[in-house]
Parts: structure tokens; C-alpha cells; sequence
């Protein structure tokens, strides 16, 4: 029986809070499907841990490059705190995660779930159930660019938008393979009519890396005849999200675009801590919550911990397709079934949901329903 050894790393803000919650998920799935886990951490980074070592470093010790290349993959709450956005000397790990271990898809699912009040008018549980999938290692943020200074004064900013061959084919790639699977969604295929569909949304005519993007799906899209292809502009897509999401499957698109969108996600599932989300590359992979930090309410107990529960989730049916082990796949499944069940009852709710429930209450509730299946 293979064993897998999972590093989890806590952040700032309420990932405090909402990380030994997900811990207390992986424990409980241990047990219900027969894994061996060894869990590692959790260990404390991000800007607190700066501001409490006196700027010297933002990793604990145990944290070292090695390590986050030996775990079979990991986990992390929500990072940064907006007093010291741009004040840290350094990064927050000792890797750029995402470029160093090619974590190039960034697969965040938007699916309202029975017992959740969405945004939209009329728009019920199994209307809205796509996939944002975000290129992650390219577009607007390679930081490749500079400032000019003259007299002491900033005169000039310059971001450079890069687009590769190889970026963008691969997850393009990825987006069908979403498409034909149905992994990470309620159900396979479109609401509206159960059509495996992949959306293609970018600005070509515009940028010349968007007219690349659209250019290689054009490429791909003969390969799938099983899935139908179709082309948005990212501002025309914005738009018909909301108008028709029922209509949506998978959607494809380039890194900044797909930062923006899936927030936008979030709203139409009913609360961005509902929103899962998991980098992943072919080799690695790293789940966190697709929200931030939240100090605003870090520290009072009832932030929803189901999006980093979820995220967990997602990422033990990753390391079950990189390894062919079904018990890993069956555990997320399981994961989602009993945060759906948590959901659907509507006893446990935490106050973004509109209930009065804390953190530890929601996490307890998630443990009960799968333990319970």
C-alpha cells in the first residue's frame, strides 16, 4: 500500500483558523478509506512570520526547498497582509512555487451547491457547476519588467505579457482533458444540455499573446472532436457568466484574466469561501483556498473553512491520477459529498452563509457527515 507524505503550511490572517480544519478533514478521510498519510507541519509562513522574526525571514526553519520537492504534494491557507504589501524583503517560501515546481494550471471550480443562496435571480443548485482554468506561469505575471526613475521620481512603469507555445498548449490541453473527465464538478459537461464544452476566452485582436492563445486552441480543437470548442473575448465572457453560466463547462484562459474572473466565480457560487482551488503541474501540486487573508475578520473564529476543506480535497484526487490510486480519488469524492450534505442540511453555517456558526463548528460538521457516509 502506498504512503504519501503531505506538508501543510498555515499563512496569515485566517488561515489560522481554517487550516487545522482542513487537517482535521485529511485525518478523518485517512481513517474512512484506508490511507497512510503522513502529514508534516503545520509549519507557519507569510507576513506575520516576517514582522514576528524581525524581517529576516518568512519561512520557519523547517520549511526548506527540499522539502516542498519531497512531499508527495501540499497545502497552504491564504498569504499576505495589506500593511506590508511591498514592504517584505524577501518571498514568503524559499521557491517561487508555481514556476520552480511548473504548477502551470490553476484549476478553481465554481459550482453552486444545494442549501447555498446565490447571487443570481432564478439560479438554483446544479445551475452553476464550471471550471476557471487559469494558465499559471505566464501572462502579466512573469515579472518581467522595470521602473525608470529620473530626480528621484518614478516617471515610467513597464510590465511585459508573455505567451509561449508550450504555455499555452498545455493548458489548453488540460481544458480538454477537464472536459472529457467532468473531474471537480458536480456533474460532467454543461448544465444547460450535458455537452462536455470548453470555452476559450482571451483578447486576440487585441494582444498579440491572446491572438497566440486563440490561435493554438484552433490547433487543438480537431483532436477533441468529443468536445465542443468555442471562442469568447475575456470582457464578452464577463458578461455572459452571469447572463448564462448554466451554459459554461470548462473555461480556458490566460493567467491574469483567470486571477480576475475567478473571484468573480466566487460571488456566483454564493461566498468565496466556498471556493476551492488547486495549482497543479505534472509532477507537483499545492492546494489553497482561491481567497485571501481576510484580516478583517482574522482572529473572531468564523471564517468558513470549506474552501481550503475543498482545496485539500482536490488536491488528494490530483496525487490519486498522478499515482493511479482510486482511494485517493474516492477520498475527495467523498470530501465534496460531505460538504454538500453539511450544505444542503443548512444546520451548520457560518455567518457568510448567513448563519452563526464558527469555524471549528463548520469543520466538525464536514467530519461528521463523512465519517457518517
Amino acid at each position: 500500500m502506498n504512503s504519501y507524505k503531505i506538508l501543510a503550511l498555515i499563512g496569515d490572517g485566517i488561515a489560522y483558523e481554517i487550516v487545522p480544519e482542513a487537517v482535521k478533514v485529511l485525518t478523518a478521510v485517512e481513517k474512512k478509506h484506508g490511507l497512510d498519510l503522513e502529514l508534516v507541519g503545520p509549519y507557519e509562513f507569510g507576513a506575520k512570520y516576517y514582522a514576528d522574526h524581525d524581517m529576516k525571514q518568512g519561512w520557519s526553519p523547517e520549511i526548506t526547498r527540499e522539502l516542498l520537492y519531497e512531499v508527495d504534494c501540499w497545502f497552504k491557507g491564504p498569504v499576505g497582509l495589506p500593511e506590508y504589501l511591498g514592504k517584505l524583503p524577501g518571498p514568503y517560501l524559499p521557491i517561487n512555487q508555481r514556476l520552480d515546481q511548473d504548477l502551470y494550471a490553476n484549476i478553481r471550480p465554481c459550482r453552486l451547491r444545494e442549501g447555498v443562496d446565490g447571487v443570481l435571480k432564478g439560479r438554483t443548485a446544479g445551475d452553476i457547476d464550471f471550471i476557471v482554468l487559469r494558465e499559471n506561469t505566464e501572462h502579466m505575471y512573469v515579472r518581467v519588467g522595470g521602473l525608470f526613475s529620473r530626480a528621484g521620481t518614478t516617471e515610467l512603469a513597464v510590465d511585459n505579457y508573455i505567451q509561449t507555445r508550450k504555455g499555452c498548449e498545455r493548458i489548453i490541453r488540460r481544458g480538454y482533458e477537464l472536459a472529457l473527465s467532468g473531474a471537480y464538478k458536480g456533474k460532467r459537461g454543461s448544465p444547460r444540455d450535458g455537452k462536455p464544452r470548453l470555452t476559450v476566452a482571451a483578447k486576440w485582436g487585441i494582444y498579440k499573446g491572446d491572438a497566440l492563445f486563440k490561435a493554438i486552441a484552433e490547433e487543438l480543437e480537431p483532436s477533441y472532436p468529443e468536445v465542443e470548442t468555442e471562442y469568447s473575448w475575456i470582457d464578452a465572457w464577463s458578461y455572459w457568466a452571469i447572463m448564462r453560466p448554466d451554459h459554461y463547462d470548462v473555461v480556458v484562459m490566460p493567467n491574469q484574466y483567470g486571477d480576475i474572473m475567478s473571484d468573480m466565480s466566487g460571488a456566483l457560487q454564493g461566498s468565496m469561501g466556498l471556493a476551492g482551488s488547486i495549482n497543479a503541474g505534472d509532477d507537483y501540486c499545492y492546494a489553497e483556498p482561491t481567497h485571501g487573508s481576510a484580516p478583517d475578520i482574522a482572529g473572531r473564529g468564523v471564517s468558513n473553512p470549506t474552501s481550503m476543506i475543498l482545496s485539500v480535497g482536490m488536491m488528494l484526487n490530483w496525487l490519486g491520477d498522478k499515482n493511479g490510486d482510486k482511494r485517493l480519488k474516492d477520498a475527495w469524492m467523498s470530501i465534496d459529498a460531505a460538504v454538500n450534505t453539511v450544505l444542503r442540511e443548512q444546520k451548520v453555517r457560518t455567518p457568510d452563509l448567513g448563519g452563526s456558526n464558527n469555524t471549528v463548528e463548520f469543520g466538525d460538521a464536514v467530519v461528521a457527515a463523512l465519517l457518517s457516509e
